[in-house]
This record gives structure tokens, C-alpha cells and sequence, in this order.
């Protein structure tokens, strides 16, 4: 089966494996690639978009990672007939608007722990980024928050001003890799010595507490946040409407 070659790749922001990705996973998700249709061929999707094969191979294992196909060596790719109907999306509404400000506590790459390595499914000794930061509106300190993400996912990360900035949407406009799943807990709890500090709050504070383990594909985890929030902790959810087809 090959590929309609009036379909050409953009020369916008989006780097030309997302654009590819995109494609095929809105090919896929349509219905225009049924359950067990082979895909293109590597040689097939280089000559018909002008794509190296590294580029090409990118886009082919993440649509693999997100369980859209299944590749057979030596036979080719296959659009998986169990696969999710999932489509990215990011989170929204976390800010206090122009009046909030960030204290960096931690910025860092580490090598991944037994715990963090698990909890990531990466290797023992994985590079990791590692931040930590205080939540302020105005001088109050109003949240805690951590992060560990593989330094891979976003190599970047530490160039930009994290006083400021949302890490998340820095993460989704700069990883490259669309946000498909979170498993999010959260609770009410009177706060311990250690937590209490990292909040600057007396022990036994009441305090919401968030932790959040985000994926690139239903089994590839990306980001294990935890949170600590002094009074209230507002989420909401988008679609992405960057991969979107029917934005």
C-alpha cells in the first residue's frame, strides 16, 4: 500500500518526524489505514516525502510505542488491530496569571535512582533532569513542585528561565513527543517535617498533594511530578490542537 504522494510535509516549526507522525497516526485513527494494513515501506516514505531514514524510523517507532502498529522483522509494519483511540492533549489552568513567579530550588541532571528508573522504565544510571521549585503569587509561597523527566526527552530544558515559565508547556512545545496519558493522584494531607519545609508551612499544615506520572504513549512513561499546594490546586485538560486532525 503506498502513501498519497500529494501529501507533502510542511516547512513550518514542527520538525518533519512529528509532521510524519502525525500523518500517519491521523491515517490510522481515520479509518484510511484499517486494522492489519501494512504500512509503507521505509524506502516508500523516504522517496515520497524526501525524509532521511533516521527521521523515518523515528516516527515509525513512536507510532509502535503508542501502540498504533506492530512491526514483524523482515515483514514490515502492520496498523495493530487493538490499538487505543487516543490522541494528545496537555494540561491547562495550573497558573495564578502575571502574578506568578517561581523559586528554583533544584535544577540538575542526575543519574536515575532504583526508585526514579522504575517508576520511568528507564536504565540504572539513566541521565536524568531533575527540578525543583517553590510556587509564588506575589512574596507568598503558595506550592512545591518536583519533577524527574529522562534528560533525552528534552535536552533543552535547563537553557530556559524557570522562574517564570510553565514546565509543562515548555515541555510539550519542546520535547518533540505528544503527551497521550497521566495517572494522576491527589490528596488532603496534614504535612510531615520534611514536606512542611519544602512548603515553608509549620508541621501538620493541611496541604493538597499531587503526584502525576505522565506518558509519550500508553506504556512509555515521560515525567513523574509531585506537587504540594497550600490551599487549592486547580487542572484543567485540552486536546492539542497541533495534532488534532479535526482542529
Amino acid at each position: 500500500m503506498t502513501m498519497d504522494e500529494s501529501l507533502k510535509l510542511s516547512t513550518g516549526a514542527l520538525p518533519k518526524y512529528r509532521q510524519l507522525l502525525q500523518l500517519l497516526r491521523t491515517r490510522i485513527l481515520a479509518g484510511e489505514l484499517p486494522p492489519g494494513a501494512r504500512l509503507p515501506t521505509e524506502d516508500e516514505l523516504m522517496q515520497t516525502y524526501g525524509l532521511s531514514r533516521g527521521t523515518v524510523r523515528r516516527a515509525i517507532e513512536q507510532l509502535g510505542a503508542e501502540g498504533l502498529i506492530l512491526t514483524a522483522q523482515g515483514s514490515g509494519s502492520y496498523v495493530n488491530s487493538g490499538h487505543p483511540n487516543a490522541l494528545p492533549f496537555r494540561f491547562t489552568g495550573t497558573e495564578d496569571g502575571d502574578r506568578t513567579t517561581y523559586q528554583v530550588a533544584v535544577e540538575e541532571v542526575i543519574p536515575a535512582s532504583m526508585a526514579i528508573a522504575e517508576r520511568l522504565a528507564l536504565p540504572l544510571g539513566e541521565p536524568l533532569i531533575h527540578i525543583a521549585r517553590r510556587r509564588l503569587v506575589g512574596d507568598r509561597v503558595v506550592g512545591f513542585s518536583e519533577r524527574f523527566l529522562p534528560q533525552s526527552l528534552c535536552p533543552v530544558l535547563l537553557d530556559e528561565d524557570l522562574t517564570r515559565a510553565s514546565i509543562h508547556d515548555i515541555l510539550v512545545n519542546r520535547s518533540e513527543l505528544p503527551l497521550l496519558r497521566a495517572v494522576v493522584e491527589i490528596e488532603a494531607q496534614m504535612l510531615d517535617a520534611g514536606d512542611a519545609a519544602l512548603l515553608q508551612v509549620a508541621p501538620n499544615t493541611p496541604a493538597v498533594v499531587i503526584s502525576r506520572l505522565t506518558y509519550t504513549a500508553p506504556h512509555r512513561p515521560a515525567v513523574w511530578y509531585r506537587g504540594l499546594y497550600r490551599h487549592h490546586y486547580a487542572l484543567a485538560v485540552c486536546v492539542d490542537a497541533d495534532d488534532n486532525p479535526n482542529d
